[in-house]
């Protein structure tokens, strides 16, 4: 099982922020600071390509990028929507 997660939230109805918290990180200096992405909507792309640089999130499980692709694209329909967006 991982010992990370993900909080994403969108920002003034165009920002996309994806922070990832690792507990593996953490235990060692005792501090939960998280890694930041952030992503214009139109530019998705942009953001597959910042993930994918990440050791910590390349080592996550199927399930876990699974579900952030499911919330990414939630916040997305959300934003073109003119919705709030609320992460599962």
């Amino acid at each position: 099982m991982d010992n990370s997660f993900f909080i994403i939230r969108v920002c003034e109805q165009k920002i996309i922020e994806v922070y990832f918290y690792s507990y593996k990180n953490s235990l060692q200096n005792n501090k939960h600071y998280p890694i930041c992405f952030v992503c214009q909507l139109y530019d998705f792309s942009q953001m597959v390509n910042l993930l994918s640089l990440c050791n910590n999130i390349i080592n996550c499980s199927s399930i876990h990028k699974f579900y952030l692709g499911k919330e990414i694209f939630k916040a997305q329909i959300s934003i073109q929507l003119q919705q709030y967006y609320v992460q599962d």
